[in-house]
This record gives C-alpha cells, sequence and structure tokens, in this order.
C-alpha cells in the first residue's frame, strides 16, 4: 500500500490582498456527508462570502473518491 499525507488537525488561515480577505479551512473527514456538514458550517458563518470554493478527496479501499471543487 502507497504512503501518503494526510490532515492531522484542522486549521484555519487568513491573508488579505488588495482590501479583499481570503480565509481558508482544512479538516479531515471520511464521508462525503461529513464534508457537506463543514461546507454547510462554513456557509453559514461566512453568510456574507461572496465566493464560497471548496474541494475534498475521500480514500477508499480501492481509489479515491473526488469531490466537489
Amino acid at each position: 500500500m502507497e504512503t501518503f499525507k494526510t490532515i492531522k488537525n484542522n486549521a484555519l488561515a487568513e491573508i488579505t490582498e488588495k482590501k479583499s480577505k481570503f480565509i481558508a479551512h482544512i479538516f479531515y473527514v471520511e464521508t462525503p456527508e461529513e464534508a457537506d456538514n463543514y461546507i454547510k458550517e462554513i456557509k453559514k458563518e461566512y453568510h456574507d462570502a461572496r465566493h464560497n470554493v471548496f474541494a475534498y478527496a475521500i480514500e477508499t479501499m480501492d481509489r479515491w473518491n473526488c469531490c466537489k471543487i
């Protein structure tokens, strides 16, 4: 089996560029439902954001299931 890097801890990062704030969240999930729940929480928290961009990948025994982008 191949080894790969994964997410150890949830994290948040922010940068401001030309008066625009960019906020990134990273979190570990095991199912698409978990990912959808996190995405819903973030969209609710930042309801006034003009853009919400997200992606996720779920590893299964035989392949990777990706994701909404």
